[in-house]
């Protein structure tokens, strides 16, 4: 089965912003905090490009835009006794700038974070110590707590994702609107699919990660083996080339729980 694995762009980018060796051995300097915190708890992958199981991962942000677009936020995270515990370190700069504007980022993975903790943010150079409270079961995150004028939360409330579940977004550039629904019943008479949707409230992990619009044709499905969506790329492939149907004239996106990708426009 096809998978479509975008191994080179991040490459191509890190070349094209520093222009220079990756092999050569980057300095870093740190300075002090001088932003405020923005911050989301979310279920995602290590990256975007291997499939792999979802897992838990604090994200941080700068409100503050600098030069360089690959300043980081230099944390330590600790946990004990259902308190996770984030000490802002200051702002991490690289001798090498990549001269494109932004905040300074940083994403932590979260060991063991299902449960009820208090959720600490510290920072000794401006002397806060800012607490929220952090809840994790196996259908969704929320974040409990009011913005201070150090730390803001992004995301109140973050639904995980249902294992053998999939994402549908499906777009037309022809005048046939059927096509999405079309092969939906192509794919359910080759496949058991179940359909499903998320709560109205929160943010809906599958949106969040491909950064369409709700208002794109997206509809939800799980599925009973991995074996049955091995088959997913081989049906869309055979639906295309029996109906003569171009990437650009029917564009389907198909995104699963375990950070595969399937797109009509690369079979």
């Amino acid at each position: 089965m096809k998978r479509i694995l975008l191994y080179f762009f991040p490459l191509i980018l890190l070349f094209t912003v520093t222009g220079c060796d990756l092999l050569e051995p980057v300095n870093h300097s740190f300075s002090p905090l001088d932003s405020k915190i923005d911050f989301k708890v979310i279920e995602s992958f290590q990256d975007y490009y291997t499939p792999s199981g979802p897992e838990i991962y604090l994200q941080l942000e700068t409100e503050k835009i600098y030069g360089c677009i690959n300043f980081s936020v230099a944390a330590k995270v600790t946990g004990k006794n259902n308190e996770i515990t984030v000490e802002i370190l200051g702002i991490d700069k690289p001798e090498i700038c990549a001269t494109a504007i932004g905040p300074a980022t940083s994403s932590i993975k979260l060991e063991n974070p299902e449960g009820i903790h208090a959720l600490k943010f510290i920072n000794h150079s401006l002397g806060f110590t800012d607490t929220y409270n952090l809840l994790v079961n196996d259908s969704l995150i929320i974040v409990d707590g009011k913005e201070t004028k150090n730390t803001k939360p992004l995301i109140n409330f973050f639904w995980r994702y249902p294992e053998n579940s999939f994402a549908y977004f499906c777009d037309v550039n022809t005048g046939d609107s059927t096509l999405c629904t079309k092969f939906l019943d192509t794919l359910k008479s080759v496949i058991h699919l179940t359909e499903f949707t998320f709560p109205d409230f929160g943010t809906n992990p599958y949106v969040f990660r491909s950064g369409k619009s709700e208002n794109s044709i997206i509809k939800y499905f799980r599925y009973e083996t991995e074996d049955d969506f091995d088959m997913v790329s081989d049906i869309l492939k055979r639906f295309m080339q029996s109906r003569y149907i171009s990437g650009e004239d029917l564009q389907i996106s198909i995104l699963n729980w375990r950070n595969e990708q399937i797109y009509s426009w690369t079979l």
